[in-house]
Parts: C-alpha cells; sequence; structure tokens
C-alpha cells in the first residue's frame, strides 16, 4: 500500500471511531432534542436545540424546578420538556396566579407573564409520579389539563441541561437554588 492510501484509511478509521463514540454517547448518556412548542418560553423557545442527560434519573435525584424530557401519560408518544413542580407525596395547589407544594407558595422567577386562572385547583401527586408546569404557563399543555394528571418516573427520559442552538440563546438550564 502507498503511503497516500495508509493515510486515507488512518483519516477513516478516526472517523469511523469518532462516530461511533459519538452515537454511542447520544444513544445512552446524552439527549438532543429540538423544542417543538412555546409552553416553556421564555426559558426555552420554540426550536431551540436542548442537550440533556440520560443518566441521573432516580427519583431520588429529580428535584423540583429541574426541566426534563418525559413522555406524558396521555400522549404516550410524544416527548415533552417542562418543568417539575410537584413532587411524589406532595398536595399541588395552583390558584389566583401562584403556585403552592404543602401551602408553601414557590418560586415563579422564571415566570415571564402573569398566569390566568385555567388549570386552578389542587392536585395530589401520587408515589412515583411527578407534577408538570411548563414555564409559559397560560400557553402550556401540562399536568393542569391532561386526563392522567400525574407522569410516573419511568416515563420520564431526561434532565435538559443546556439550549446549544441558536446561538443567541446558548446558555444552561440549571435552576439556581437559594
Amino acid at each position: 500500500m502507498d503511503k497516500f492510501t495508509k493515510r486515507m484509511l488512518k483519516i477513516f478509521a478516526v472517523y469511523v471511531c469518532g462516530m461511533l463514540i459519538f452515537f454511542i454517547l447520544f444513544s445512552t448518556v446524552w439527549r438532543l432534542d429540538r423544542a417543538v412548542s412555546g409552553s416553556m418560553e421564555d426559558t426555552i423557545k420554540t426550536g431551540d436545540l436542548i442537550l440533556g442527560t440520560r443518566y441521573g434519573i432516580e427519583g431520588e435525584d429529580i428535584e423540583r424546578y429541574d426541566i426534563l424530557f418525559f413522555y406524558p401519560p396521555d400522549s404516550p408518544d410524544e416527548l415533552f420538556v417542562k418543568r417539575v413542580i410537584g413532587l411524589p407525596g406532595e398536595t399541588i395547589e395552583v390558584s389566583g396566579g401562584c403556585v403552592y407544594a404543602d401551602g408553601t407558595e414557590l418560586d415563579d422567577s422564571f415566570i415571564r407573564r402573569p398566569m390566568n386562572g385555567r388549570g386552578d385547583g389542587i392536585y395530589v401527586v401520587p408515589d412515583g409520579c411527578y407534577f408538570f408546569l411548563g414555564d409559559n404557563r397560560n400557553q402550556s399543555n401540562d399536568s393542569r389539563f391532561w386526563t392522567e394528571k400525574y407522569v410516573p418516573l419511568e416515563n420520564i427520559v431526561g434532565k435538559a441541561k443546556f439550549i446549544i442552538s441558536p446561538l443567541k440563546n446558548c446558555g444552561n438550564l440549571d435552576y439556581i437554588r437559594n
């Protein structure tokens, strides 16, 4: 084999190995999804490309305000991305534009517009399940409006971590806890 052919084979081998590693990482560790609705605006805009993790989705690893990828019980073939508001065993009350967990008003600093009264009610989150709301609460198809209001742990497939595209929207999606 001549020098040029050997060099091309090495380049091809490196390319194939790189693609294999990339494929393995995105099928086991990372997720890449595009926001298809405005339910999380202004945090995540329609069309944003979101990088998330597939690991760390154990019940004890999920915290209030995490933004998660999941399949809602009412639409098991449609991937949603929304914010965890209610944890297993909690009573969530949505009333007068505010959200309460077990009687304590929750932080809504990520909400840009006042919430209307649609979906007001009291929701008791069963063990092993979570209650989700979109950040754009007036335009969000979330737990308040589903027939099956609560998402079981096994329907949660990843944590949204970063917006990677478009560049003007790039940023970390981790909630800053006080």
